[in-house]
């Protein structure tokens, strides 16, 4: 059947024109970087400390967050070896007093709040018969209490303001549960729905809020996370396709698509290296990626090892972990920052998407 030349113009046109507003509405939510002011909880390793730097390279005042004063002093010396500057503050994003307090103090400091970017993280791995109750309680209080916190400690400045951007890191794990990892899933389903909910509610005051959903990144928190169950065998499984290539993807390009979502205020995104397969099998093949990840729960270690005790990646090491294998994560953690040891129990929180 042969398309009427005027019929087929209109659709060209309309095309055309949608994609001309698209491109201007984003140019008008462009901003520039240099003098604003950001907060950025996790922001002593990981993820967090590959933004920090990104943020001090492009000019804007940058206060890290995070519980270990260990890590953000690390972390404080080399963004200001970079010119950075910054501003350490220690604060468990758990506590509401807690982050009120952090907040004053970078109002204090810098005088204003324009961006916040919430990386702070924590993620259990292993079977669901491993998990407990608390387990769920710690994912959610960190994740998505966490989130809640330091978004309502910034609001009313950026709603006098009538401008804000606000960046909460969730998870291709909050869009798609992952078998043994359900604790880190339930509360990223609830930070997607917390972070698109503010979205809709904040911008008729001018503040943007982006979901940020990445994938797999090699940050190196492996190390740092939290193992149950045969702990050595998660370990292994979880650190290698953290490594991969193909499954995987750099902190640094996760830390490039964030900041330009945040620039181009954005909405929700899905964070991803050009042969992340997952993300195009949850984007185009919900329905297969559902039973793909069954098939995966029968190839994931069984229930056993230390059971319901928890131990940290670097306390779950074997033959398969650290090798060659997994030489891009490990490389990762040498240069963010994620070497320190940290107990189970210690007042840190690991990030990995």
């Amino acid at each position: 059947m042969k398309i009427p030349n005027k019929l087929l113009a209109l659709a060209i046109g309309g095309v055309a024109t949608s994609l001309l507003v698209r491109r201007a509405v984003r140019a008008s939510r462009r901003f520039e970087w240099r003098g604003l002011t950001a907060i950025v909880t996790g922001g002593s390793r990981g993820l967090g400390l590959v933004l920090a730097r990104k943020l001090v390279d492009q000019g804007v005042r940058v206060a890290i967050v995070a519980r270990t004063e260990e890590d953000l002093a690390v972390a404080e010396q080399e963004l200001r070896g970079r010119g950075g500057d910054v501003l350490a503050v220690p604060c468990d994003v758990r506590d509401p007093q807690s982050v009120d307090a952090m907040a004053k103090k970078v109002r204090e400091h810098f005088g204003a709040v324009h961006l916040l970017f919430n990386v702070a993280g924590i993620i259990q791995v292993g079977p669901l018969d491993a998990m407990k109750q608390s387990d769920f309680e710690d994912a959610m209080r960190t994740n998505c209490w966490g989130t809640l916190h330091t978004v309502l400690a910034v609001l009313p400045e950026m709603r006098r303001r009538g401008w804000g951007r606000i960046v909460n890191v969730a998870s291709l794990g909050g869009k798609r549960a992952v078998p043994h990892m359900l604790p880190y899933s339930v509360s990223k389903f609830a930070v997607v729905g917390l972070s698109n909910g503010l979205r809709a509610e904040l911008m008729k005051d001018g503040i943007f809020v982006t979901t940020a959903c990445p994938s797999l990144m090699r940050t190196g928190s492996p190390r740092n996370a939290i193992f149950k169950g045969r702990h050595r065998e998660e370990y292994a499984w979880f650190s290698i396709g953290d490594s991969l290539p193909g499954a995987s993807m750099s902190a640094e390009t996760a830390a490039d698509q964030l900041l330009a979502a945040c620039q181009n205020g954005s909405g929700e995104i899905l964070l991803h290296g050009w042969a992340n397969v997952g993300v195009v099998a949850q984007s185009w093949m919900p329905g297969v990626t559902r039973s793909a990840l069954a098939v995966m729960d029968r190839l994931l270690p069984k229930m056993g090892g230390i059971g319901g005790r928890a131990a940290r990646g670097y306390e779950s090491q074997s033959e398969w972990s650290p090798s060659w294998l997994t030489q891009l994560s490990d490389e990762a953690a040498m240069r963010n920052n994620e070497m320190r040891p940290h107990p189970v129990g210690s007042n840190s929180a690991p990030h990995s998407s």
